[in-house]
């Protein structure tokens, strides 16, 4: 029993470090309309990110024949800083995640909508009006192979809802930023809903049926660079303690499938590259209560878990008993 105490003890102690910690972030709601019929993959986060990479390259490189990581301009680079920032541990550690794209449209007609959020956290909030900029140029690329128009339609604050740009109209409303918040639960039951692709990788194998364990592992360990990256902090918590309660948790009915999804690179020597991941729900239960858990498993809804975060992989929905 007291050890018990001291771990809960240690686990709080650790959840009010979290807490103290400024990671502030940013959403954009954006909606697109399309202009003309044609086809589009039945997964748009990679067509999006790489539509507006190439509108962020535009505006922020000044070197572009050159790959990003021989650039002697590398460091001080906007895009490579604020877009697609490869050199770090643990891989790309971009201060931003796609969400909301997981319908599954693959036929557009003229006046069908395209909507998605941009979160963007961090250090990088700061560089705001670089992001409209690239949005507002995806209006003038056409989308996937099809080259596809669309023009964009409105972009509002992902957390209020409020109205911040309108073509036409210009800039309506300023944008805030809000606080990485955490919320504890005294919840013993959730069901994840695993509802874009998630690409947990672990020995270099993908995982098809995740431990509440190696979720909250995952979680951890990117918010902790994330924080480290681009917040120019350094979180320090007992990761034994954390995962010793997670650990508690059990796996209960579940229903997850293979996703065989590619997409397209011009890195790649026939333009693929493929991602397997998985799609589904999962229960998990917990024979106290989930608690400061809870507040990291809902940090890792925010900032996405696993691969693939920047194209929209790894988002999940949180369903409570209470």
């Amino acid at each position: 029993m007291e050890d018990s105490i001291t771990r809960d003890n240690v686990m709080q102690d650790i959840i009010e470090d979290f807490r103290k910690s400024e990671l502030d972030m940013m959403t954009l709601r954006v909606t697109f309309m399309c202009d003309r019929s044609g086809v589009l993959p039945p997964y748009l986060g990679s067509t999006i990110r790489g539509i507006m990479g190439h509108c962020f390259r535009r505006l922020a490189c000044t070197e572009a024949m050159t790959k990003c990581f021989a650039c002697h301009k590398r460091k001080e680079c906007l895009y490579v800083r604020c877009f697609s920032n490869t050199g770090q541990e643990g891989g790309a550690i971009n201060p931003y995640v796609i969400g909301g794209l997981h319908n599954g449209k693959t036929e557009w007609h003229p006046g069908d909508e395209c909507s998605f959020e941009l979160t963007i956290f961090g250090n990088a909030v700061a560089d705001i009006e670089l992001y409209m900029e690239a949005i507002m140029g995806m209006g003038k690329i056409g989308w996937g192979a099809v080259k596809l128009p669309f023009h964009l339609l409105r972009v509002l604050d992902g957390e209020t809802g409020r109205l911040i740009y309108l073509p036409g109209l210009g800039r309506v409303g300023a944008l805030k930023a809000h606080r990485l918040t955490w919320v504890d639960r005294a919840a013993k039951m959730v069901v994840i809903s695993f509802d874009t692709p998630l690409r947990v990788v672990s020995g270099g194998a993908l995982c098809k049926v995740p431990s509440f364990e190696m979720l909250i592992q995952f979680i951890m360990r990117r918010l902790a660079l994330i924080v480290q990256v681009h917040g120019q902090q350094k979180l320090v918590w007992d990761e034994a303690d954390i995962l010793n309660k997670a650990r508690q948790v059990r796996l209960g009915e579940h229903y997850l499938r293979a996703v065989d999804f590619e997409r397209f690179s011009i890195n790649q020597k026939n333009n693929k590259v493929e991602l397997p991941a998985i799609e589904g729900w999962a229960l998990y239960e917990c024979e106290g209560e989930f608690g400061e858990l809870a507040a990291i498993l809902e940090v890792g809804r925010c900032l996405h878990i696993g691969k693939g975060g920047t194209i929209g992989f790894g988002h999940y929905e949180t369903f409570y008993d209470v």
